[in-house]
């Protein structure tokens, strides 16, 4: 039995630059390469973390569960080749997450735009909208992917513009790009719908 809290619950993460990898996560990670019970700690450790950040991706927690472990999966299946660079492991399960998440939104992407866009019409027709936070998250996995990653980690996520570069595996500044871009592309998904 699986004592996980719901995605909705979940506390914001705290950033990943603060946080060198501890000796015993380190030492937890290599165990889990060959050893089931080392993975399952490192799994329950990560858990409510992933399943957060894929929660407040796709605004589904039955998807960011589906998500969630697929993201594990792939996790143990890449593990054995996995290497220690300075960055905790979350950074790693982090990237494997957001990849996840973003080809969810692309296969998702005619769905998403059909029900911004019928969002947009129904608030245009009310002087009072409570249709604002649905149409924030879906004009969100409207944007291109590599927007949405660094969009979501950077201001539902809480992380640095250095952690964010460490757990999308680019330069700071091109995460600063894709954060302004994204930043107009999603603005303009808002006013245009």
């Amino acid at each position: 039995m699986s004592q996980e809290r719901p995605p909705m619950q979940l506390p914001m993460p705290i950033g990943l630059a603060s946080l060198a990898m501890p000796h015993d996560e380190r030492e937890l990670v290599e165990r889990a390469k060959r050893d089931r019970d080392a993975f399952a700690a490192l799994y329950r450790r990560h858990y409510a973390m992933l399943a957060g950040y894929l929660y407040r991706r796709t605004g589904d927690s039955h998807v960011a569960e589906d998500l969630v472990a697929e993201v594990f999966l792939t996790a143990l299946r890449c593990l054995p080749r996995y290497r220690h660079r300075g960055l905790p492991i979350r950074a790693w399960l982090y990237r494997i997450a957001a990849n996840a998440a973003n080809r969810w939104s692309r296969r998702e992407r005619k769905r998403i735009a059909a029900r911004l866009h019928e969002l947009t019409l129904e608030a245009r027709s009310k002087t009072e909208s409570d249709f604002d936070g649905e149409r924030a998250r879906l004009a969100l996995l409207s944007v291109k992917t590599k927007y949405q990653a660094v969009l979501t980690l950077h201001y539902l996520e809480g992380m640095s513009i250095e952690d964010v570069a460490a757990a999308v595996g680019c330069r700071v500044g091109t995460v600063k790009s894709r954060l302004s871009r994204g930043r107009e592309a999603l603005r303009e998904k808002l006013t245009r719908g």
